[in-house]
C-alpha cells in the first residue's frame, strides 16, 4: 500500500487539487491525516469514487444524463414586458 499525496493523486487522474481535497474533507474518499497533509491509497480511492459517481449518475436509455432538477413553470406575462417597453 503506497499513500500519496493530493497533488499527486490529482495530477495523475487529471483533477483539481482542490476538488480532491474537497472530498477528503467531506469524507466521500478514504484517507488518512497526518498533521494537515491527507495520505491516499489509490486504488481505494479510485474504487470510492467510481461507486459515489455511479450512484449519483442517473442515465436515460439513450444514455443522456438526466437532470434531476425540475423546470419551475413560471408565469411570465409578454404582455405587459411589451408594455413595458
Amino acid at each position: 500500500m503506497e499513500l500519496v499525496t493530493c497533488e499527486e493523486y490529482a495530477k495523475s487522474r487529471g483533477l483539481p487539487v482542490v476538488t480532491v481535497r474537497g472530498y477528503c474533507r467531506n469524507g466521500i474518499i478514504p484517507h488518512l491525516r497526518i498533521g494537515r497533509a491527507y495520505k491516499l491509497d489509490p486504488p481505494l480511492v479510485d474504487e470510492a469514487l467510481s461507486k459515489v459517481m455511479h450512484e449519483n449518475m442517473e442515465y436515460r436509455p439513450n444514455g443522456i444524463k438526466r437532470n434531476n432538477q425540475r423546470r419551475k413553470n413560471f408565469d411570465f406575462d409578454f404582455e405587459a414586458a411589451l408594455n413595458a417597453l
